[in-house]
């Protein structure tokens, strides 16, 4: 479904909660990890949120919900918390881990910024959105 994601990441249908509208490609990836166990996650969820809405013109944008438990597992409770914050961008679930593997994720949460050919141009881990990550943005926007 996004092209730009690498080819060992599985796309099935049954792996996202909100698949994307169309069939995307040719623009850079924001990538949003998170979890509804997270709590600086969900502090930061509208802040981000916020931030997709002035960004989306020039990104895709993708969440992917990352599992730290078993009760994490709980497609309803991910469903009902995307409901509340009306979400309305792309979620997978990864639910196997393997996009945070493929990643390398090891804080949410993260946020990873791929180019137009899917290649890793920025990763940051964490609650804030740096100068840094603007400037990658920016850099990224026009290319």
């Amino acid at each position: 479904m996004m092209p730009q994601l690498p080819n060992a990441i599985d796309q099935q249908a049954s792996n996202w909660l909100y698949p994307p509208q169309q069939t995307v490609g040719g623009r850079p990836v924001i990538i949003y990890f998170w979890s509804i166990s997270c709590t600086i996650c969900k502090e930061k969820m509208p802040v981000f949120l916020d931030f997709s809405n002035h960004e989306r013109q020039f990104f895709d944008i993708l969440l992917v919900h990352v599992p730290r438990s078993t009760s994490d597992l709980d497609i309803q409770k991910i469903h009902d918390y995307a409901v509340n914050k009306n979400i309305d961008l792309p979620v997978y679930l990864d639910q196997r881990h393997q996009m945070k593997n493929t990643f390398r994720v090891q804080k949410l949460p993260c946020i990873v910024l791929l180019d137009r050919k899917g290649r890793l141009r920025h990763m940051q881990s964490g609650g804030n959105f740096t100068t840094m990550l603007i400037n990658q943005l920016d850099a990224l926007r026009y290319s």
